[in-house]
C-alpha cells in the first residue's frame, strides 16, 4: 500500500513539475519576445531585395518598438514609390504584405507595413480609431499619443534609411485598416499623401456634426477646416459588393453602426454620399472616387490588387 501511494505522490509531484517547467518556459519565452519588442530602431537592408522586417521606436518615443515589414522589388530602391500598408483587425501585417508582393512587383513599388499588435495596441481604439480618445480617462488624449501620429515619422525613417528621393506615399488599408486611412485623413490633415485607398472598411466617422464621435464628429475635437483637407486628397473608396455578411466575428452590429447600413457595402455607399453632399455644402472641392468591385466580399486579397492599380495606373 506505501508503495502504492509513493508512486501516486510520485507521478503527481513529477506532473506538477513539468506544469511548473512549462509555466517557467512560457513566462520566459514572453520575456524574450518583449524584450525583443522593445528594442530601438533597427537597420533596412537596403542592399537587399525582398521582404525583410525592421523595428521602429520613433526617435525613443515608444516603449515597445514597432514591428514593420517592408518588401522591395530590386536592391537601392532610392526612387521607388513607397506605400504604407495598413493591415486589418488581425493584425497580420505580414501576411498583409504577402498578398501585395506580385502587384508591388509588377508596378515596381515599396511596401512598408506596419504591424500595431494587440498586445501593445488592443482594441479598436487604439488602432482603428488612432487612439484619439480614452475611454477609460473619458478624454481626449494628447496628439503625440495618438497611433495616427506614428506614420509620417514612419515614413522619414524608411527615407533616410533607403536614401528615397520621393517626398510623398501612398496609403491603403482594407477593413480595419480602411478605417485608420479614412480617420488618417480626417485627423491628420497635414500629411504627405499623394494618392490613398480604403477598402471594405467596417464603419466610419461620418462628416457630420449632428452624430456623435466616434460615429460622427460632435462632440470630437476634430477642428473644422480638417474636413476641406480631408475632401481635398485624392482618396479611392473600395467596396466590395459582395461585401453584405454580418456574421463576422469582428463585425460592428451597433445601433450607431447601424444607422450606416446593414452591411459595409451599404455602408461605404452611405458615408460617401454623406461626404460628397457635404462638400458641395461646405463649396470646397471632393476628390474623392467610390469604387465597386464586383463579386468580391470581405477580402482583402482580391481588393488589394485594385489599389496599386488605382495608385499607379492613373485611372480616374
Amino acid at each position: 500500500m506505501r508503495k502504492s501511494l509513493l508512486a501516486v505522490y510520485t507521478k503527481k509531484f513529477q506532473s506538477i513539475t513539468t506544469i511548473i517547467g512549462v509555466l517557467l518556459l512560457s513566462i520566459i519565452f514572453s520575456l524574450t519576445n518583449n524584450a525583443l519588442a522593445q528594442k530601438g530602431t533597427t537597420k533596412i537592408n537596403r542592399s537587399a531585395d525582398g521582404k525583410q522586417f525592421f523595428y521602429f521606436d520613433n526617435g525613443g518615443k515608444l516603449k515597445s518598438a514597432l514591428k514593420v515589414y517592408y518588401f522591395n522589388p530590386k536592391p537601392n530602391v532610392d526612387s521607388l514609390p513607397i506605400v504604407i500598408l495598413m493591415h486589418g483587425a488581425h493584425r497580420d501585417a505580414s501576411a498583409y504584405l504577402d498578398g501585395l508582393i506580385d502587384a508591388a512587383t509588377v508596378f515596381n513599388c515599396v511596401i512598408v507595413a506596419p504591424e500595431f499588435d494587440k498586445d501593445t495596441y488592443p482594441e479598436t481604439d487604439m488602432y482603428n480609431l488612432g487612439n484619439v480618445y480614452s475611454k477609460k480617462e473619458h478624454r481626449f488624449n494628447p496628439k503625440e499619443e495618438w497611433t495616427f501620429e506614428l506614420i509620417e515619422p514612419l515614413f522619414d525613417e524608411v527615407v533616410k534609411q533607403t536614401h528615397n528621393t520621393n517626398k510623398g506615399y501612398y496609403m491603403y488599408g482594407h477593413s480595419a485598416g480602411g478605417q485608420f486611412v479614412t480617420r488618417f485623413l480626417l485627423f491628420e490633415p497635414v500629411n504627405r499623401i499623394i494618392k490613398a485607398a480604403a477598402a471594405n472598411p467596417g464603419w466610419y466617422t461620418l462628416p457630420s456634426i449632428e452624430v456623435n464621435f466616434p460615429f460622427g464628429l460632435q462632440k470630437s475635437n476634430v477642428p473644422p477646416a480638417n474636413v476641406p483637407s480631408m475632401y481635398a486628397k485624392k482618396l479611392f473608396l473600395l467596396l466590395g459588393t459582395a461585401d453584405v455578411i454580418r456574421e463576422s466575428v469582428d463585425f460592428n452590429s451597433s445601433a450607431q453602426a447601424d444607422a450606416q447600413g446593414k452591411n459595409r457595402f451599404e455602408r461605404g455607399q452611405f458615408f460617401f454620399n454623406m461626404a460628397k453632399k457635404n462638400a458641395k455644402e461646405l463649396n470646397t472641392s471632393f476628390n474623392w472616387t467610390e469604387v465597386f468591385v464586383p463579386g468580391i466580399g470581405h477580402d482583402n486579397q482580391g481588393m488589394s490588387k485594385f489599389a496599386l492599380s488605382l495608385f499607379f495606373m492613373d485611372i480616374k
